[in-house]
């Protein structure tokens, strides 16, 4: 602890140019990484080109992820071109996660097609990174990752699907719909997860459907069910009390229908035929 305390002090009480000066030219590639973290830090966008040429030249990949994360933390726009090279190019995978960050943080239109495309990068990490650096940079992102729902590699599309729920633009409802039919299960679950995330009542029959097809996946209608709740919409009450009251006994699925049927009838009793009259009657009980 008294080690690390010692450090902190260390680099609090050296010089921005001392610590540029290590950057460049020390033998140390921690003593580099550890410049690169603490200029990120301290916010001086005079360290974004030092920064930016560690990035396309230090041989330690450490160094180089450090340097990506500052530059996204500098947010300096200048820094948009080097990053998506590293994105694209940098054969660390670590590297490529935190410039997939930083570019999420620096936003524009320019980063977002090098984010999608990064969806069909070859490592999980990276495509998930690229993801949710879409979703934080907002409502561009949401053509291109729409126009992704049709790629031909099954991570892009359920990375994709799963983007556009985070994003809450209704505009997504249709092509999500689009994707409860697509051939992989995964991206059918985060199709049902997504469209019950944006909560437009649209979906509500193709969820529906999805719920009774008895030759679905239990997971992805389940999904429908949990969606249909989020939902709130009273065309799915008589869909899921059929599903509840034809089960010998209650199931993922079915237990899914029935915390659904509670919630949709919790915000609309009060237009639901009848319930007004049993509410009433529940309450006087009471008294």
């Amino acid at each position: 602890m008294a080690t690390q305390t010692s450090v902190k002090k260390t680099q609090a009480t050296k010089t921005f140019e001392e610590l540029l000066e290590e950057l460049m030219n020390s033998p140390s590639e921690k003593i580099r990484y550890n410049a690169a973290r603490v200029l990120g830090e301290l916010g001086d966008t005079n360290a974004v080109e030092p920064l930016i040429d560690v990035l396309k030249n230090d041989k330690n990949g450490s160094v180089r992820l450090y340097a990506a994360r500052a530059l996204g933390e500098l947010g300096d726009p200048s820094a948009t071109m080097p990053l998506i090279e590293s994105l694209q190019e940098d054969r660390n995978v670590d590297v490529r996660v935190r410039a997939a960050r930083a570019l999420g943080r620096l936003g524009g239109e320019e980063v977002v097609l090098p984010l999608v495309e990064a969806l069909s990068d070859n490592n999980s990490q990276v495509c998930m990174t690229a993801a949710d650096a879409l979703v934080e940079i907002g409502d561009i992102a949401v053509g291109p990752l729409t126009k992704s729902l049709k790629h031909d590699k099954v991570n892009v599309r359920c990375d994709a699907t799963r983007a556009l729920g985070e994003l809450g633009d209704a505009t997504a409802v249709p092509p999500l719909i689009e994707m409860l039919s697509d051939e992989w299960v995964n991206v059918r679950i985060y199709a049902v997860q997504s469209l019950g995330k944006l909560g437009e009542a649209m979906a509500t029959p193709a969820l529906i459907g999805v719920l009774q097809n008895t030759e679905e996946n239990d997971l992805v209608r389940a999904g429908a069910g949990a969606a249909l709740g989020l939902l709130k919409d009273p065309r799915a009450l008589l869909p899921l009390r059929e599903l509840i009251m034809q089960a010998d006994e209650l199931g993922e699925i079915e237990d899914t229908a029935l915390k659904a049927y509670k919630m949709i009838m919790a915000a609309n009793w009060q237009s639901v035929p009848g319930a007004t009259a049993n509410k009433k009657s529940q309450q006087a009980k009471k008294v």
